[in-house]
């Protein structure tokens, strides 16, 4: 994943200024040389003395010349603001909300008679979501109840928030926008919270703000989706944390792609999006933005 953080139009400067002086010293070049078709020499000064953050589109156009990636520019941050042992259930989590679902079944298979009454919820969300994932919708709302049991639908569990959304992504499916919204406003509750809650990964907070984001486009409530967007972002940055920033800056991107007052915005976050995609080898947003 990228580590990459956009506020604003604005690129945070992290350990960027010192990469971008060392790369540029490799490789020979003054600082006029580097800002040439770029921006001006003062600029690439203030950057690499941390001065300044660049802007999306000169930050692309650097490591461009550069021969950076986003990886090679933040590099020095983990995804994971601390790092903690994982558990068989938390990495197959992991991999279905990243959607590398390829042997979930065969793994699942593997637990079986092997949980405890507090591994349940998770078990039964990830059935739920694999459910839904395979358009078994039914099943898939029976899943997602009876993970809502084992929570007592406590809103301080990510997993009742994990269960709702899904609920909500059922009833979106079968295009029931109605109930859909129902379920994703009792998230929207506790979403300015959700990143305080205990037995939250920042994925699952991240993912949670993707989600939403991408159903409000879907449901043309652009408002909504913009806000969830900004959200996910605000906490990638707290979090310094790279999940699905492609993704987030797409659907913040589509929001206002209709807005003549955000202009600039829309392109800002249309053209990190895609810078992105193209470094995570995202095929399928890559296959929206054609």
């Amino acid at each position: 994943m990228i580590n990459i953080i956009m506020i604003d139009g604005s690129v945070l400067p992290l350990f960027l200024g010192s990469i971008i002086y060392n790369k540029r010293r490799e490789m020979s070049l003054t600082q006029i040389e580097l800002a040439n078709d770029i921006c001006t020499q003062n600029t690439i000064s203030k950057i690499e003395k941390h001065n300044i953050a660049p802007t999306v589109n000169i930050l692309i156009k650097i490591c461009l010349k550069l021969g950076l990636t986003l990886n090679d520019v933040f590099s020095d941050f983990s995804n994971e603001s601390s790092v903690k042992e994982v558990s068989v259930l938390d990495a197959i989590e992991r991999d279905v909300l990243l959607e590398k679902v390829s042997d979930i079944d065969e793994r699942m298979s593997s637990l079986e008679g092997k949980l405890n009454d507090n591994d349940m919820k998770q078990y039964e969300l990830i059935s739920g979501v694999m459910d839904y994932l395979n358009q078994n919708y039914d099943v898939s709302l029976f899943d997602l109840d009876k993970v809502l049991q084992y929570t007592k639908t406590a809103e301080d569990d990510i997993y009742t928030l994990l269960a709702y959304l899904f609920k909500g992504l059922n009833y979106l499916g079968q295009n029931h926008n109605d109930r859909a919204q129902y379920y994703f406003k009792m998230i929207t509750t506790s979403v300015d919270e959700v990143s305080q809650i205990s037995n939250a990964s920042d994925l699952e907070i991240l993912f949670i703000c993707k989600t939403l984001a991408e159903s409000y486009n879907r449901m043309e409530l652009y408002k909504r989706s913009y806000d969830f967007s900004r959200c996910g972002l605000n906490i990638a940055q707290t979090k310094h944390v790279s999940y699905f920033l492609d993704e987030l800056n797409y659907q913040a991107a589509y929001a206002i792609k209709d807005d003549h007052d955000e202009k600039q915005a829309y392109q800002d976050y249309y053209n990190l999006a895609l810078y992105l995609a193209r470094a995570n080898k995202n095929k399928s947003l890559l296959a929206k933005m054609r």
